[in-house]
């Protein structure tokens, strides 16, 4: 199979899943937060962006979404490229909750500490060492997402409104933060700056170029240098354990693939050295997974093998040979 051939296969194939997802139409919107109960249910919109930058992309054009949980990865990315992981682990740890994303017992159960960066705990956590003031937080923010997604995202005014005005258990969980000397800054601020970092406005092709950052060990598809090794394989790995809270285990067993959710129906995942998915649909599952998300990726897994612990998954596309 040659390069052309190969591109071909995998459009055919990402077109075949986003049709087949359609059919589904299981789950609710997470409607917790009013705006996001706005959404049209029957969009689904998927990228993948293989190693080298070819992207292929099927299912709705128009389809716009806000990052959600999927922007815990930029505030931990950013902070470990800026303090190193000893700092990082200082603030957080790294180990599967098995609970809610927004659970507020496991807090008091696994120590003031949060159990990863994945939880809302953890990002809250993460937060509230962003450096400056709430303006210079924002800039810095803006800066990592313009990094990371290629483009400078926008933030969705009325989605960051509806969710500063619906925090009531977010506000919880800092407050228990705070009693237990783990903020580093007053819980109303750094809400704010939570929000704010939830309610970046993306599609499934700037999505990609997250996914395919991380599956590249760091590096841009022209070759360019934007995240340290040492990061990339912190955060791929916490991805894999963590990155879709108590449903993390089965989705790896299926899909061979570390990922991230968030409650807009975006999901991101990994193919190491060999590309980058993006996933959209705002259905979701009891545990906050895209429905037709976890099949898309389900069906790429399968018909590609792109399971990390395949040995013939990959195709050499110069040669035809399986590696």
């Amino acid at each position: 199979m040659d390069k052309d051939e190969y591109f071909i296969h995998i459009s055919k194939i990402l077109d075949e899943a986003v049709n087949r997802s359609r059919t589904n139409t299981e789950g609710t919107v997470a409607d917790y937060i009013p705006e996001l109960a706005q959404v049209d249910v029957n969009k689904v919109s998927s990228s993948i962006m293989l190693s080298d930058g070819q992207m292929v992309s099927h299912g709705d054009d128009d389809h716009v979404f806000t990052l959600q949980s999927v922007a815990k990865l930029v505030v931990l990315i950013a902070l470990l490229e800026d303090y190193g992981q000893a700092k990082v682990f200082s603030w957080i740890n790294a180990e599967p909750s098995g609970y809610h994303f927004s659970s507020i017992s496991q807090l008091e159960l696994f120590g003031a500490i949060p159990s990863n960066p994945m939880l809302n705990a953890g990002a809250i956590a993460l937060c509230s060492h962003i450096p400056g003031d709430l303006q210079e937080r924002a800039t810095w923010l803006d800066t990592w997402i313009e990094k990371l997604f290629g483009s400078q995202l926008k933030v969705n005014g009325k989605v960051f409104a509806s969710e500063r005005a619906t925090s009531d258990k977010n506000r919880s969980i800092a407050y228990l933060l705070k009693s237990n000397g783990v903020l580093a800054l007053p819980v109303e601020e750094v809400l704010e700056t939570y929000c704010y970092l939830c309610s970046y406005e993306c599609d499934t092709k700037l999505a990609s170029y997250l996914a395919v950052l991380l599956s590249n060990g760091g590096q841009a598809p022209n070759g360019t240098r934007v995240l340290s090794e040492e990061t990339v394989n912190i955060v791929v790995s916490i991805m894999a354990t963590c990155g879709l809270y108590d449903e993390s285990g089965m989705h790896l067993v299926r899909t061979g693939m570390p990922a991230k959710s968030g409650v807009s129906g975006l999901m991101i995942a990994i193919a190491t050295g060999r590309g980058g998915i993006a996933v959209s649909s705002p259905l979701l599952n009891k545990k906050g997974g895209s429905v037709r998300g976890h099949m898309i990726i389900g069906h790429i897994s399968k018909e590609l093998g792109w399971h990390f612990a395949s040995p013939w998954g990959y195709t050499r596309v110069d040669s035809g040979e399986k590696v």
